[in-house]
């Protein structure tokens, strides 16, 4: 290789070498330009934002003082949310349950009051939740069982001897226990001075009150006793007498005086139009007592509801088989009077008393009346 060539190629890589730095400066150059260049728009971007900001924000405090100005304006011409919550709290019944509010300073909250809340307390309460209160309050409302008064007197009676409201028996059966014997023989002359014992159990019969629920031997022991008892009062008010049949003309128990069930009655009209027929029990016959010595024996208890259908049952065979009364055979008897006056009552009147003798007596036995003896049936 000659001189000329060697310099050529040193000349060349020269130049190469310098091209290489010149090109490498260069680059770093534009490098620097570049963060230079990020830098300011990354600058001018962060400043643009922050003006944007601060123009955000100036405009905000601008419209909340205008907000504030309005607001200040609106209260002093209309009542403020609060007042008009409180309106609307005053317009609903006074039994809804409000809670008392002690800071008037309340701050009412942002969210905005739909159409049918009502803001009670700064809380707003939906439609459905106001329903439920209410609903609780009317369920609350609900009066509690109140404890009966003393002086209430139950609707339906307990049926008992002497329930409420139903005469009380037992001052008859006390006064007849005292003054009246086994046989049926009557102290009217004790009974005249303890009148008054006779009077208050009168007076309990005039203030029954009669209740559909009685029983059928409630109301016919009522309609006995009664009988009996004003049977008595009518001897002890024309005391002393020898006879019944010596009082108003013979005719006694047709006077009309004794006051029950809102009428005024004769002994005639409690036997033969209550009694009788609506009862149709003949043996009644030898319970009620016409204050005479003919008439079945008066008991010396009174008459029950528990005890009717026993009473009524051994009055009939003590009668029959009394000797004083009547007198029984096999083919004939002579009976009392009242087996004549009621006979209608009894049916076949011989098989009647055949049913209670302690003898034989046939269904076909002749019969025959004792008269009867109307003398007073005690002293």
């Amino acid at each position: 290789m000659n001189i000329r060539t060697i310099y050529t190629f040193v000349i060349a890589i020269f130049f190469m070498t310098i091209s290489c730095k010149s090109e490498t400066k260069n680059t770093g150059i534009n490098e620097v330009k570049k963060e230079v260049i990020a830098d300011n728009e990354s600058a001018v971007i962060n400043t643009e934002t922050t003006i944007l900001i601060t123009d955000e924000v100036t405009e905000a405090s601008t419209k909340k003082v205008e907000t504030k100005s309005a607001d200040a304006q609106l209260d002093a011409k209309t009542p403020s949310k609060t007042k008009q919550a409180k309106d609307k709290v005053d317009t609903k019944p006074s039994n809804s349950p409000i809670k008392p509010t002690t800071n008037e300073s309340t701050t009412i909250p942002e969210k905005p009051v739909l159409k049918d809340e009502i803001i009670l307390d700064d809380k707003p309460v939906s439609p459905k939740n106001d329903k439920v209160e209410v609903v609780k309050q009317e369920v609350e409302k609900v009066e509690k069982p109140k404890k009966p008064s003393k002086n209430t007197k139950p609707e339906n009676p307990v049926l008992y001897d002497i329930p409420v409201g139903y005469p009380n028996h037992k001052l008859f059966d006390g006064f007849l226990g005292a003054f009246v014997s086994n046989s049926g023989v009557v102290n009217y002359s004790g009974m005249k001075k303890k009148e008054a014992d006779l009077n208050a159990y009168l007076t309990s019969l005039e203030k029954t009150k009669f209740n559909t629920r009685w029983s059928r031997s409630e109301k016919l022991s009522f309609w006995i006793n009664a009988y009996n008892a004003y049977t008595i009062k009518l001897i002890l008010d024309n005391y002393p007498v020898k006879k019944i049949t010596d009082l108003y003309g013979g005719k006694p128990w047709d006077k009309k005086w004794i006051k029950l069930d809102g009428k005024t009655l004769s002994l005639n009209n409690i036997e033969n139009d209550i009694i009788r027929p609506e009862f149709k029990e003949p043996r009644i016959h030898f319970a009620v007592n016409c204050a005479a010595k003919s008439c079945p024996p008066i008991l010396n208890s009174a008459f029950t509801a528990s005890n009717l259908e026993k009473k009524l049952q051994s009055q009939t065979k003590k009668f029959i088989n009394n000797t004083q009364h009547n007198t029984l055979g096999k083919s004939k008897i002579t009976i009392s009077k009242i087996f004549d006056w009621y006979g209608a009552d009894f049916g076949n009147v011989a098989s009647f008393v055949a049913k209670y003798a302690n003898s034989t007596v046939k269904p076909t036995a002749k019969i025959k009346f004792n008269e009867y003896d109307w003398a007073l049936n005690g002293k």
